[in-house]
Parts: structure tokens; C-alpha cells; sequence
């Protein structure tokens, strides 16, 4: 027993001398870090030019009767709701189904981001020439995963903006300069 004290008190006077410090645990590895696209266009002036409605022949009606006349016959192809016509839309604008639903501006994920979990996320800097950068921050938002998101009705001001973020979690802070670029036009 005695034995086993004494033995204790040395690893523990071991520790204590040498080997037993703080150690930073887990990891964060940004090296490879980047977006692919690394560029988002947001619209200022949007093309919510309303579709028109437009009545045309329906392929699937066609290619169903010319497939098997004997089973699918007109009657229950009207019975299943497939007519030798049909509505659709024509000539929206680009932006239509965007306002319509009130769609933000997302870009993809960030790739190449490694670490300990949980990893936050946040906006370091914001840089411009033809800008304004505090607009910009008013804005945009990034989440988790690294991706921004620019809300659909917004007063940023035409420009090109680049932008950098810093990743952190338990014991490490890395940041990751200029690496996406969001263009307002």
C-alpha cells in the first residue's frame, strides 16, 4: 500500500513538472477553404414582368395513345385528368418566381472547412470601392455551413463587395480572407 502512494505522488509530481499542460484539444483546418461559385449577383431592380397563360398541345396525352391505343383511350385519359391540350405559363419575367415567393439571394455552402465540432461562423470583414459596406452588413447574414444570404427586398447599394470570415470553435480562431464576393446591380 505504501508502495502505491508513493508511486502516486511521483506521476503526480511527473505532471506537474513536465508533461501535463494545457492542451489545446480538437482541430480547425481552413487551408482549403473557398466557395465554388465564389461570386453571387443580387438584383437591386428586379424582372416581375407577370406570365401569360398559353394553351397547348400535351405531349403525354399523345404518347400515351400512340403507346397503347387498346388500354389508354380518350375517355380514361380524361378520367386520370390528361387532356389532348394544356395551359401554360409563357414569357415571365426572370425575377417573377423570385418576388413571388419573396426568395432571398443564397449562395452555396463554403467547401473545405474541417474541424472539432461545433464550428460558428461569423462575418469578419467587409470590403468595397463602389459600395457601401455598412449597408452591406446590415444584410447579409451568414449561416453554419458558411452560406450567405441577402434578403430579396433590401437598399444596398450597387457595388461589389468582398468578403471574409472568421471560423472558431473550441481553442481555435482561424479566419478566411476575401473569400466570397457578392455583386449588387
Amino acid at each position: 500500500m505504501k508502495n502505491l502512494i508513493i508511486l502516486g505522488i511521483l506521476v503526480f509530481a511527473a505532471c506537474l513538472g513536465s508533461s501535463c499542460q494545457d492542451v489545446t484539444i480538437g482541430f480547425l483546418q481552413t487551408e482549403d477553404a473557398g466557395y465554388n461559385p465564389d461570386t453571387m449577383v443580387v438584383k437591386k431592380e428586379l424582372d416581375t414582368t407577370p406570365p401569360q397563360l398559353q394553351e397547348v398541345d400535351n405531349p403525354l396525352y399523345y404518347e400515351l395513345l400512340e403507346e397503347n391505343p387498346e388500354f389508354y383511350t380518350p375517355e380514361l385519359l380524361a378520367i386520370l385528368g390528361i387532356f389532348p391540350t394544356q395551359i401554360i405559363e409563357v414569357g415571365a419575367g426572370e425575377d417573377y418566381q423570385r418576388a413571388q415567393w419573396g426568395t432571398p439571394w443564397v449562395s452555396n455552402p463554403i467547401e473545405g472547412v474541417d474541424g472539432t465540432t461545433q464550428i460558428y461562423v461569423s462575418i469578419k470583414e467587409i470590403k468595397t470601392t463602389t459600395g457601401n459596406a455598412e449597408k452591406m452588413w446590415e444584410y447579409l447574414k451568414v449561416y453554419g455551413d458558411g452560406t450567405f444570404e441577402v434578403p430579396l427586398e433590401h437598399d444596398i447599394p450597387v457595388g461589389r463587395y468582398l468578403i471574409s470570415l472568421n471560423f472558431r470553435n473550441e481553442g481555435y480562431s482561424k479566419d478566411v480572407n476575401d473569400c466570397f464576393t457578392i455583386i449588387v446591380k
